[in-house]
């Protein structure tokens, strides 16, 4: 359990209801019951009562939809309005609230952010030509470097999407390397001089 930032108890009901929604948001998937009760009530102080209120009139008002796949198990989402409200007034939270909300929903995804943030695909043009595409993101989901490479042949292209998944970091660490003015210069004055 994290130490909460924000120790007032949060009372208001539309706020209560924001943070729901944010939690839904931030989430990679639909949140089982435990896990939403965890990311809010461990980063913020609500009444468990004010909380469950909030979230069954958000379901009653469609902003997050139930599934129940067995008696044990709620499992929630937010629905498209809901995603609409929430992208358009999250800045309600405090700031103080919704950054222990996100690093509690990073850590809870964190490996399977990390399993997948080097992604590489073929893409054909024609029966004989195809491109690489290549991206990389961090773990806040951010898209670092999106990459699409021309390779003739599709054994070709194949290969570059196993280089790039193996070397990923090197490759965005020497595109940006590239980029730097002073670390340019003294690449092209080297060549240069020899």
């Amino acid at each position: 359990m994290s130490k909460l930032l924000y120790t007032r108890e949060i009372e208001d009901e539309l706020m209560i209801q924001f943070i729901i929604m944010y939690a839904l948001m931030g989430a990679d998937e639909p949140l089982a019951y435990a896990d939403l009760l965890s990311v809010v009530q461990d980063n913020c102080e609500i009444n468990f009562n004010d909380l469950q209120l909030g979230l069954d009139n958000l379901v009653k008002t469609g902003h997050v939809s139930i599934k129940r796949p067995n008696d044990m198990l709620s499992i929630y989402d937010l629905t498209q309005k809901g995603r609409y409200v929430i992208e358009f007034f999250y800045t309600q939270i405090p700031l103080i609230i919704r950054e222990p909300i996100d690093n509690s929903i990073k850590s809870m995804y964190l490996e399977k952010r990390r399993s997948e943030a080097v992604r590489s695909w073929i893409d054909p043009i024609n029966e004989k030509e195809f491109n690489t595409e290549c991206s990389l993101y961090n773990d806040d989901k951010l898209m670092l470097m999106s990459l699409r490479l021309y390779a003739g042949s599709r054994d070709e292209a194949e290969r570059v999407a196993e280089h790039f998944k193996k070397h990923s970091a090197q490759i965005y660490g020497g595109i940006l390397n590239f980029f730097d003015e002073n670390s340019f210069e003294e690449k092209t004055s080297d060549k240069e001089n020899n």
